[in-house]
């Protein structure tokens, strides 16, 4: 019989991949429980590491509030200005003059906070908004736009505190248009109300004359007209024109690894490097020599 032959059918009979499989895994499995140790000291190594490690990492905080613009009004017909731009909210929070003003906010007794700490971590987004036009050719009109203003940091309070007072800067900044409109509408609901009193106080007396009884009353429903409407103008301009603060900035934590991530990842690798250490410990420590002397 050719060697040839005999090779083909030994082949035939005696391969089988899975049971060469079967066997390698078995093979590997007494190879770790004999060198189990190697295996747990990796992962507690590794454990061990990752905790020393992520005692000194930097941890960095991140706040965030939320601003509602307002949409101002001229009478009912919605106008383009300052305020409508989300973008004076980033010229307003990263301007040095507020970033100063606000370091000096933050700042207290037993912490000082300089400008150079939160100013490079500082962010503005819009979130959010709608769109409207008067007509298919008509400008369009951004309505109910939010805005988030967003502080980095090494320190969380300082972080929420300076998120907030940015906040606060801004609206201040866009705010003047409503503020004056809403000053505007209390002189006239203030006056509406004098008259109105004045009114009802002439019409019961009882002196006075049918006549000038019938005028009185005509003037009075014209100043409660008068009144409804600059109430309600008022009330636009407090709720929808004036923008205002509307979530506040509270800080937390946002290190790419928290302390217990990374002790877990640091085990892993350690688990990792144990059951390689353990298959190849064969390989990479000779076994010494039974007799010196042979």
């Amino acid at each position: 019989m050719s060697p040839l032959v005999a090779t083909s059918r030994g082949s035939d009979k005696g391969f089988d991949p899975e049971a060469e499989q079967e066997v390698d895994f078995a093979r590997y499995g007494r190879m770790l429980a004999r060198r189990w140790w190697l295996v747990a000291a990796g992962v507690v190594a590794g454990a061990v590491i990752g905790f020393l490690v992520s005692l000194g990492g930097t941890k960095v905080y991140s706040a965030t509030a939320t601003i509602y613009l307002g949409q101002p009004y001229n009478g009912t017909t919605p106008i383009i200005n300052l305020q409508a731009n989300p973008n004076s909210v980033s010229q307003i929070a990263t301007a040095q003059s507020v970033d100063d003003k606000v370091a000096k906010e933050c700042s207290t007794k037993k912490t000082k906070v300089t400008t150079k700490s939160f100013r490079k971590g500082i962010s503005v987004q819009k979130i959010a908004s709608a769109s409207s036009s008067s007509s298919t050719k008509g400008p369009i009109t951004q309505v109910n736009p939010l805005v988030t203003v967003t502080v980095q940091t090494a320190k969380g309070k300082v972080a929420a505190c300076a998120a907030n007072a940015l906040a606060r800067e801004a609206v201040a900044g866009i705010a003047k248009y409503p503020q004056a409109q809403i000053a505007f509408y209390n002189k006239h609901v203030a006056a509406d109300i004098a008259a109105i009193n004045a009114i009802n106080s002439a019409t019961a007396s009882p002196s006075i004359a049918g006549t000038d009884k019938l005028i009185l009353q005509q003037s009075l429903r014209s100043d409660q007209a008068d009144l409804t409407t600059y109430s309600q103008l008022l009330l636009l301009a407090q709720q929808v024109e004036m923008p205002q603060v509307t979530i506040r900035a509270h800080a937390q934590q946002v290190t790419a690894q928290t302390s217990h991530n990374t002790v877990l990842i640091a085990a892993l690798i350690g688990l990792i490097l144990g059951i390689l250490g353990a298959l190849l410990w064969d390989r990479i420590v000779p076994r010494l020599p039974a007799s010196h002397g042979s």
